[in-house]
């Protein structure tokens, strides 16, 4: 059901939030959030992934964020800078009122949001209660837009699974005729617009290669991704295309083989049969054009589980 779910609802981030330009998540924080006496009274009750019935006293109010780990807190710690998925439930910590539940990717340790340092002080399979303006803690603008960001409210979080924020993989020597990848500290892609001759075929190399899970053509893939437009020549160009999750800071889950959003044969044969934390270079033809390529980098982070 987790992956059915996650397929469904973050499939939408790769047409909407992904390519929508929104700035990208920091990963250079930590678990720099304490419990405080409002996050300590909130109480949930429920198995882990379902949806928790939740209890604080109104009105709830803080001045600044504070973070509770309400249960799970022997699992094992999560990596800052690791993405982890699971479900939110939202409450506005006047009233008490419901204001939206919504299984989504995080960031651990992400500086700009009090739910990404809540996390790094957790452990995976735990729930965790943070509360705090929307704006601290929620990346969902329309909930932000929705109830207004100086608004006080209460997030509940079940950490579900844990994933690689980025390729962890051994660096692998670059092919002739392939771009070049750079990679920033927090895992985001470039390439270079270095001249190279124009790509007569659809061209995969491995930039880092994963000791992960191998992907298989049932799986549901966890995974970054960045696309540029790229025209060869004496005056090479290099232009962001339309997929870029790293600029959304949320990574996608779909099944290759199975979700059009892939599209290019290409891309499905390079996802299936790599492994989990590898970094993936793809280069495909323009058709009709035999100096543009559109250029693709993948970061396989993870794979879902079919239950």
């Amino acid at each position: 059901m987790l992956a059915r779910t996650a397929s469904a609802v973050i499939a939408a981030v790769l047409v909407t939030g992904a390519l929508a330009g929104c700035s990208a998540l920091s990963l250079d924080g930590g678990c720099d959030i304490a419990a405080g006496d409002a996050s300590t009274t909130i109480t949930a009750t429920g198995d882990l992934g379902s949806t928790p019935a939740v209890d604080f006293p109104t009105p709830l109010v803080v001045d600044a964020p504070e973070a509770s780990v309400l249960s799970g807190a022997d699992g094992a710690a999560i990596e800052s800078g690791s993405m982890v998925f699971g479900n939110a439930v939202y409450f506005d910590a006047a009233s008490g009122a419901s204001i939206g539940e919504s299984p989504q990717f995080f960031s651990t340790g992400d500086a700009g949001l009090a739910i990404g340092s809540a996390l790094a002080c957790a452990t995976a399979d735990s729930r965790v209660a943070v509360v705090g303006t929307a704006g601290d803690l929620s990346a969902n603008a329309d909930l932000v837009q929705a109830v207004g960001g100086d608004t006080l409210i209460v997030a509940v979080i079940d950490v579900e699974q844990v994933f690689l924020g980025k390729a962890n993989g051994v660096n692998q020597l670059p092919q002739d005729g392939m771009p070049t990848v750079v990679t920033a500290v927090d895992g985001t892609p470039g390439i270079s617009s270095t001249y190279v001759p124009a790509a007569e075929e659809a061209r995969t190399s491995v930039i880092k290669a994963g000791g992960g899970a191998t992907v298989t053509a049932d799986d549901t893939v966890v995974f970054h991704a960045r696309s540029w437009s790229w025209t060869a020549g004496a005056t090479a160009t290099v232009t962001l295309g339309q997929i870029d999750t790293w600029s959304a800071g949320s990574p996608v889950a779909l099944i290759p083989t199975a979700d059009a959003l892939i599209g290019e044969q290409a891309l499905v044969d390079a996802l299936v049969g790599s492994k989990v934390g590898s970094q993936l270079l793809i280069v495909i033809p323009v058709a009709d054009d035999p100096t543009a390529a559109t250029v693709y980098v993948f970061d396989i982070l993870g794979i879902l589980p079919q239950d």
